[in-house]
């Protein structure tokens, strides 16, 4: 019995391998380049067909895939044709106009505000009929700007030089520090005379008849008409401050005090103190020492020339050195002032003792140098400006209780008032 049951599993087993055989062997007939053989022999027509041979270059070798599939090949891209771009016009740019920019200051320094100009440092020109005389730098380099149409024209007759003085005098050296050019104390315009001088505007009495001049040791007086030449304080070397109807104002360099030298009378010492910058109006102004460190404060000082009373708290800026430039037409004095701390240029006027007001500055781009000189429109500045457009050179007009006016951008140094 048991030997039966074996003999029918061995017979299994072999009808399974056999008929596993053949259905792979149908498989490799059917399916593969092995059976193209014996399909051929056996008249198997549907496999035989696909048995035919295909050229190696129609043949593809798929790309590898990661999970061992084949991959189809990619199929190119073409993007779509985009039209051009033409971003819309901007318009301009205009930036807009920034304030005036007033730097800090520390407590011991009060702010300067100095009155609104318009958009710019200046205001533009206003109409006027006259002509200002300008000079560049030695003699000959005067001329007139002409208003209102601006130009410049140069005029020869400004080659003037100081006088010979008197036989038996000695010659006048060079004045430096007043004018451009080497040896020239400057030049200024003689409206009453028409006629050019060689010497700075306060050099001249105001009604024009007179000028005055320094030599080694003496100042000599020359009258303009006639050209009659006076010496005066012999023995002395001077500094000029202002010459007026009365005689010369002046001091001893380095020296305290101030001097009368009238034109037919004994020099007379008015004060023995302090050191003195500019005369107008029957006062003198200066500064009680003659320098100071930077960053200390420098006060002018007024000095009344009929009672001789001093005034020490007439104009003050702490911090700063103050230098009186000039005058406006009524005798009040004009004000440089350097601030050292700020780093910073402003010019104010003073009216009364501790009483001043602001007129332009570096704060709001002007910079003034040289002497202002007033006459009946205002006080002419000669002064650097700085614009959105640069710096450079201008002839500045200030209009008491109205505002700074730029009326030319011819540079060189003013030499009297417009007429």
């Amino acid at each position: 019995m048991l030997r039966a049951s074996r003999s029918r599993q061995v017979v299994a087993g072999v009808v399974v391998t056999v008929v596993t055989v053949a259905v792979i062997g149908v498989v490799l007939v059917a399916m593969t380049p092995v059976g193209c053989g014996p399909a051929n022999a056996m008249g198997l027509k549907s496999i035989a067909s696909r048995c035919k041979s295909q050229p190696v270059a129609a043949l593809r070798s798929p790309s590898p895939s990661p999970l061992g599939y084949p991959t189809p090949s990619p199929i190119p891209y073409s993007p779509p044709a985009s039209p051009p771009y033409y971003p819309p016009v901007s318009p301009p740019y205009y930036p807009p106009v920034s304030p005036p920019y007033y730097p800090p200051t520390s407590p011991s320094y009060p702010p300067f505000y100095p009155p609104t100009s318009g958009s710019g440092p200046v205001i533009p020109p206003i109409q006027l009929s006259c002509t200002l005389p300008v000079y560049a730098g030695p003699p000959g380099s005067g001329g007139f700007i002409s208003f209102p149409s601006g130009g410049f024209i140069g005029d020869p007759s400004s080659g003037v030089t100081l006088p010979s003085p008197s036989p038996g005098s000695p010659s006048p050296p060079p004045a430096p520090g007043y004018g451009y050019g080497p040896g020239s104390p400057g030049l200024s315009w003689d409206a009453a005379q028409k006629k050019w001088l060689p010497v700075p505007f306060n050099w001249v009495t105001p009604d024009g008849s007179r000028y005055a001049y320094t030599s080694t040791n003496s100042i000599y007086v020359q009258d303009v008409a006639d050209s009659a030449q006076v010496e005066l304080g012999e023995g002395k070397s001077w500094s000029i401050v202002g010459v007026f109807a009365e005689g010369v104002y002046a001091t001893n360099p380095n020296v305290a005090g101030l001097w009368l030298l009238p034109f037919s009378a004994p020099p007379r010492q008015i004060t023995t103190t302090g050191y003195w910058q500019g005369v107008a109006a029957g006062a003198a102004y200066g500064t009680e020492l003659s320098a100071v460190p930077e960053g200390v404060t420098s006060p002018i000082i007024r000095l009344d020339l009929k009672t001789g009373a001093i005034d020490k708290n007439w104009f003050t800026r702490p911090g700063a050195t103050s230098y009186v430039a000039g005058f406006d037409g009524h005798g009040s004095a004009i004000y440089f002032v350097n601030n050292f701390e700020a780093r910073d240029f402003e010019v104010w006027i003073a009216t009364g003792s501790g009483t001043a007001q602001p007129i332009m500055g570096s704060t709001n781009g002007v910079s003034p140098f040289g002497r202002p000189i007033a006459d009946s429109h205002g006080v002419w500045f000669s002064a650097s400006i700085q614009t959105w457009q640069g710096s450079g050179s201008a002839q500045l007009l200030y209009v008491p209780n109205s505002g700074v006016y730029g009326m030319s951008r011819i540079g060189g140094q003013v030499a009297g008032g417009c007429s």
